[in-house]
């Protein structure tokens, strides 16, 4: 596959803000305290789709209507970027509905995380276009951001990501009880391949599918929201039976948010044991990144990039720029 590098930011330019799964007609506020401090700091400007705060039961609208505001935004010419605005769980509706014809002919930066990884992967994979995973825009309501804000400036107005640091400043937002200690070397070794995958119980609908990306000799990244210990153990195993641990050449695990909930049996198990023994015939490096993933301060991945993991020394590299 060619792989298709979006144009760069520039200061004064138009970003989309699409609801593809839930509804945030309830966050008005939210909305507008999170848009003015991203357009602040950017110095862009955030456009909402037509149908961004329509609401649908569960969803932000139908299905047409959320894949019609994503296919308008990119056969926009004045929008440079589109933001997925919130998570969810049906934006598993729009991937047989999106242009890709039409995404491939106007390549943008695009951007969310959760269940938005459902639509990022879907669209590298179909297009060849570099998705950006790891904003949860309304986080920009509440929270200052800077380490996020340097990623993303890194990510979309330079290009040069390079070598990623850990967050000086790491901290979980929502106070959630998981234990989190830097990064960590949970097998070591050194890994070469493009990035793929995201927020796990989005990505999997993907598996066996048109719509998943290459994971030949590539780096599956990994993180979870409110899965216990058992559930992030049997998803593994389904990657395990499905053959990806046989094709992948590195695994990076994020933050599993909510994962060492106390409430839950079994969850004083480490997540380091639960990896090594369901990949336990597998040399690939493993390493532990807590800036990706749900209620923290992420690393704006560019999926579909080729990167370096490093396990051995905790190290992580972007190999080539992310937007021309």
């Amino acid at each position: 596959m060619n792989y298709i590098k979006p144009p760069k930011l520039k200061k004064g330019n138009k970003v989309g803000l699409v609801s593809p799964s839930n509804p945030i007609k309830h966050r008005v506020e939210e909305y507008k305290k999170a848009k003015k401090r991203i357009e602040n700091r950017l110095g862009i400007e955030i456009v909402p789709s037509k149908n961004a705060f329509k609401e649908f039961y569960y969803s932000a609208g139908t299905a047409e209507e959320r894949v019609d505001d994503i296919n308008a935004m990119f056969d926009n010419s004045e929008i440079k970027a589109i933001l997925f605005s919130i998570g969810g769980n049906t934006a598993i509706d729009l991937v047989e509905k999106l242009n890709y014809d039409l995404i491939k002919k106007n390549p943008k930066i695009v951007c969310g995380i959760s269940d938005a990884t459902t639509l990022l992967n879907s669209i590298t994979a179909k297009t060849g276009l570099i998705t950006f995973s790891g904003m949860e825009y309304f986080t920009y309501a509440k929270e200052k951001m800077h380490y996020e804000f340097e990623n993303m400036e890194k990510a979309w107005f330079n290009g040069e990501i390079n070598e990623i640091k850990p967050n000086p400043k790491w901290t979980n937002f929502d106070k959630f009880q998981t234990q989190y200690n830097g990064w960590q070397t949970i097998k070591p070794g050194k890994a070469v391949g493009r990035l793929v995958g995201g927020n796990f119980s989005s990505y999997a609908q993907l598996l066996n599918t048109e719509y998943m990306t290459e994971l030949q000799k590539n780096i599956l990244i990994m993180e979870t929201y409110m899965f216990s210990k058992n559930q992030i153990h049997q998803t593994l195993m389904q990657l395990r039976l499905k053959g990806i641990f046989k094709k992948i050449s590195g695994f990076i695990v994020g933050y599993c948010t909510g994962s060492d909930n106390p409430d839950k049996q079994g969850n004083d198990r480490k997540i380091k044991d639960v990896l090594l023994e369901t990949t336990k015939e597998y040399d690939f490096p493993i390493m532990e990144i807590g800036e990706i993933g749900h209620c923290v301060e992420n690393i704006i991945i560019p999926i579909g990039a080729k990167a370096t993991l490093d396990a051995t020394n905790k190290k992580f590299i972007i190999n080539e720029k992310t937007v021309i």
